[in-house]
């Protein structure tokens, strides 16, 4: 189902199905066709299926892009790539040892609302620095004054991927893979702890049943999970024409990397009333694979079948904005350092899939329950010719 999802016109069926959907009616295409070929039928009649096919499908894929609707952004953000290399471990004095790269991304940050601002309205009123890139973490003085920093000069509100320490059984501290949110003013007022974590990569799934393999599994985090969908608010972020005493606060949804693969997690964001999604990711460790760009598809499905904002945040790419039907509004070149300006819109509107779910996967479960029953009930095949004759 992924596969077409560059496409704005096939894509639209998720709104109404998810990416089940789609999938379904790219695997039933290939279906029918091989139905087709394999069918004792005449040549003519094969062609015609097949032309009929391939017609729905081009048409649907060119022509009915035509008749999707432009989405028209009424504020901005800035995302900023940090573009730190993948290492498998960090020294403890990592900050200060790059303390220039550090004051470089502050610099970037503020300097990029600054232009902003002076260019053209409207002002961006959010920073997004994504998915933790490094030990950043705001036990770390250094690093919680240095964000508050970066939110109160700039003004803006400060979205960052952080590891959040907090005391567990026996007082001792475990991490989380957290997105925290500052103010204007430098003050904590959101805070996202990531819920699916990543097999193997974040955590070990029956660490004692697996302890015979500690060798494999000595480098993989030792994560905790979230427990709450939390949705945040930007209050005062203005749009043309409007007054400070005229806007009221809007809702965000921001989830974790990894997490873009799950329709139903993300759309729980949409149920708590997010107006707006922000996926902060860290895809360094896949290099230039196709595997970045496998990601981004997915999270691009996401915003779709929620008819929502995406402002996606990554370390090395790819850094971009997606609108509510699937087009890429603006990307930031992979592998760099740098800011890049995003222009985004809040929707409250809601699709027949975030209103009902995986529907139309479960009843695809439930037919395929009963195919099997009543493939098990038949009578098997020849049975009533092999029946005795008198």
């Amino acid at each position: 189902g992924y596969i077409p999802a560059q496409h704005p016109a096939l894509l639209q069926l998720v709104t109404l199905s998810s990416i089940y959907g789609l999938s379904f009616f790219i695997v039933a295409c290939g279906a029918l066709l091989a139905w087709v070929r394999a069918t004792p039928s005449l040549l003519g009649r094969r062609v015609a299926i097949a032309l009929v096919i391939a017609a729905v499908i081009v048409l649907g894929a060119q022509i009915g892009e035509r008749f999707v609707p432009e989405a028209r952004p009424d504020h901005a953000a800035i995302l900023v790539q940090t573009n730190f290399p993948e290492v498998p471990s960090y020294p403890s004095n990592w900050l200060d040892l790059h303390a220039g790269e550090m004051d470089e991304l502050e610099k970037i940050s503020m300097n990029a609302v600054r232009q902003s601002a002076a260019s053209a309205p409207p002002q961006p009123n959010l920073i997004v620095w994504p998915e933790v890139p490094a030990p950043f973490y705001f036990l770390d003085p250094k690093f919680a004054a240095r964000a508050e920093r970066v939110a109160r000069e700039s003004g803006a509100y400060f979205l960052a991927g952080v590891v959040e320490w907090r005391p567990g059984p026996e007082g001792r501290l475990q991490p989380y893979n957290s997105a925290v949110m500052l103010d204007p003013l430098g003050k904590r007022v959101f805070q996202y702890d990531k819920i699916h974590l990543v097999p193997f990569g974040e955590y070990v799934p029956m660490r004692r049943l697996l302890s015979f393999a500690s060798q494999l599994t000595a480098e993989v985090g030792d994560y905790q999970a979230g427990a709450s969908y939390s949705v945040g608010e930007l209050r005062g972020v203005l749009g043309p024409g409007e007054t400070r005493a005229e806007v009221a606060a809007h809702k965000f949804g921001a989830f974790i990397c990894f997490e873009a693969v799950f329709p139903n997690l993300v759309r729980q964001f949409n149920a708590g009333g997010a107006e707006l999604f922000i996926n902060i990711s860290n895809d360094g460790w896949y290099g230039r694979s196709a595997a970045p760009e496998q990601h981004l598809a997915m999270a691009r499905v996401r915003a779709v079948e929620n008819r929502r904002w995406l402002l996606r945040g990554t370390n090395n790419g790819y850094t971009v904005v997606i609108d509510p039907y699937g087009r890429e509004v603006a990307r930031l070149a992979p592998d760099v350092r740098g800011a890049l300006r995003v222009p985004f819109s809040f929707r409250s509107d809601r699709t027949i899939y975030s209103r009902f779910g995986d529907w139309f996967a479960w009843m695809c479960v439930a037919a395929a329950i009963l195919f099997f029953v009543g493939a098990a009930l038949a009578p098997p095949r020849g049975a009533a010719s092999s029946a005795p004759t008198e």
